[in-house]
């Protein structure tokens, strides 16, 4: 039998203690830098998504405030013709009624 002294058997051990060691820190290490990457990673599309989504919300907006002018712009010639028809009506006739005798014509304000 050969057996090897206790305190050299405790040496091969703490070297391979060490090792492991060496090895699990360099894992963690390895995955620690994995991590941050990634995380990067995603703050950077994160940062652009970001942006994009406020360009194109602006542009939403710009165009949804260019429609509700362009809207409001034509409601109120329509109303202005609508307007300018009723009033050539009104015209149309008081001037029917400007050519009967008083007594058939009717008044211009009832209420």
């Amino acid at each position: 039998m050969n057996m090897k002294p206790l305190s050299e058997s405790l040496m091969d051990l703490a070297v391979r203690v060490k090792e492991f060691e060496d090895s699990s820190a360099g894992a963690r290490d390895k995955s620690r830098a994995a991590l941050q990457a990634r995380r990067e990673k995603l703050t950077a599309t994160l940062e652009h998504e970001g942006h994009e989504f406020e360009k194109t919300a602006a542009e939403l907006r710009d165009a949804a405030q260019h429609w509700w002018s362009e809207t409001q712009e034509a409601l109120e010639r329509q109303i202005s013709v609508m307007r300018a028809d009723f009033d050539k009506w009104q015209a149309s006739i008081r001037a029917q009624h400007a050519g009967r005798p008083p007594e058939l014509a009717e008044p211009a304000n009832k209420g």
